[in-house]
């Protein structure tokens, strides 16, 4: 049988993870007076998702390299 890694994009979101993109979307997209259900506000939501499972885990700094980004 062939043994595939898991890598980080392959790991599920957990409750705790959810809550943390939340907060930082739901500041991000108050600073920008966005809403969460707008296409800027869903394409940051991806971004911080991407972040996430490239490894920023830390809610400053997936403040910091979205609103950079953004």
């Amino acid at each position: 049988m062939l043994r595939s890694p898991i890598l980080p994009r392959d790991m599920p979101l957990f409750p705790a993870d959810l809550d943390l993109l939340a907060n930082v979307l739901n500041d991000l997209c108050q600073l920008r007076g966005l809403s969460r259900n707008t296409p800027q506000g869903e394409q940051i939501a991806a971004h911080l998702i991407e972040l996430f499972r490239q490894g920023v885990k830390d809610q400053q700094k997936l403040y910091a390299l979205a609103n950079a980004y953004f």
